[in-house]
């Protein structure tokens, strides 16, 4: 605890006319002296009666490179406080306010890079109502978020298929047209059919098709990993959302294969904290990502596409559609 400036200023004011008003005898000078230094010791007391309030830090929810999230910090005890809450540098920095507490303070906090972050601790500085007292400290009110990779849109409903799938010929005979429902891939529309209805209709194989595997290889140059984090959670989103059991091989480990919103969790969680370097998976990949000074390419077989080219924008599709 010590005093402000204004509290020093304070001080330097009381003690001058004390020490001039016993050496030239100006008892009007003690009179002003006398109610300063009791400002002073109440402004004492009060601080050190009042202590650190206590911080209670909401839990963010998870997110997308580019979304935002409102954060509350509750703080309890009495006076004036000056609070800092340090947060990393890819969640928004630190972040200062002032307040009289008790108080609840909210802040937008932009979730400006992928990977795992740090939140707090907080720094606060407790004053008295005329701020000539404070005491200061740090509360460990920490905690951590997720920020996963953005994820944009493929070039069209059945860029997916056309792009990272075998040759129609590999797939089973023909075996009938039906009605569309929620869940069939998309890229057994038959789209020529669905044009002369007022619906959608779907091809069958007598295989069962969408019980394919497809594994999903990410590498990256040294300072390419949130480029290769970006292009590999597309590609593998896309291919959940095409019917595809996807797994998922990056420099930092692997994910088994799956389906469904659990399995798209578990993917974006493991690109959220990818890093560069090799997979050690390129071999068996059905589907390589490399990121490197030139740019994000995808490798399926014998071909390679600029990863650029098979998007239609930035427009994350799976914005509000995950929760984790």
């Amino acid at each position: 605890m010590r005093p402000t400036l204004r509290g020093a200023g304070v001080l330097v004011v009381a003690v001058g006319a004390t020490v001039v008003s016993a050496q030239f005898g100006q008892p009007g000078l003690a009179a002003i002296a006398a109610p300063l230094f009791v400002a002073l010791l109440g402004a004492t007391v009060q601080v050190y009666a009042a202590g650190l309030p206590a911080v209670e830090r909401s839990t963010l929810r998870r997110g997308f490179q580019g979304e935002y999230r409102t954060l509350a910090l509750t703080l309890s005890g009495s006076g004036i406080a000056r609070v800092t809450d340090h947060r990393a540098e890819a969640v928004g920095g630190t972040a200062t306010a002032r307040c009289s507490l008790p108080a609840t303070l909210s802040f937008e906090v932009p979730y400006e890079r992928r990977g795992e972050h740090e939140l707090g601790p907080v720094e606060v500085a407790v004053t008295d109502p005329l701020g000539l007292v404070v005491a200061g400290g740090t509360v460990g009110a920490t905690d951590e978020v997720l920020v996963f990779p953005p994820v944009s849109r493929l070039g069209g409903p059945d860029a997916f298929v056309r792009t990272f799938t075998p040759d129609a010929e590999e797939r089973g005979a023909f075996d009938r047209l039906r009605e569309y429902t929620p869940g069939d891939a998309l890229r057994d529309i038959h789209w020529k059919s669905s044009a002369k209805r007022d619906d959608l209709l779907v091809t069958e194989f007598d295989d069962d098709s969408e019980d394919r595997e497809l594994l999903v290889a990410a590498r990256a140059k040294a300072g390419h990993a949130d480029a290769m984090a970006a292009a590999a959670a597309t590609v593998a989103v896309g291919a959940l959302q095409s019917g595809f059991s996807v797994g998922l091989a990056t420099p930092d480990g692997a994910v088994p294969a799956g389906f469904g919103e659990r399995q798209q969790i578990r993917l974006l969680e493991a690109l959220a904290r990818a890093g560069a370097g090799q997979s050690g998976r390129e071999e068996a990949a059905d589907v390589l990502i490399s990121a490197t000074d030139g740019g994000v390419v995808v490798h399926v077989g014998d071909r390679t596409e600029a990863f650029d080219d098979l998007t239609v924008g930035q427009e994350n599709p799976l914005v509000s559609g995950v929760t984790a």
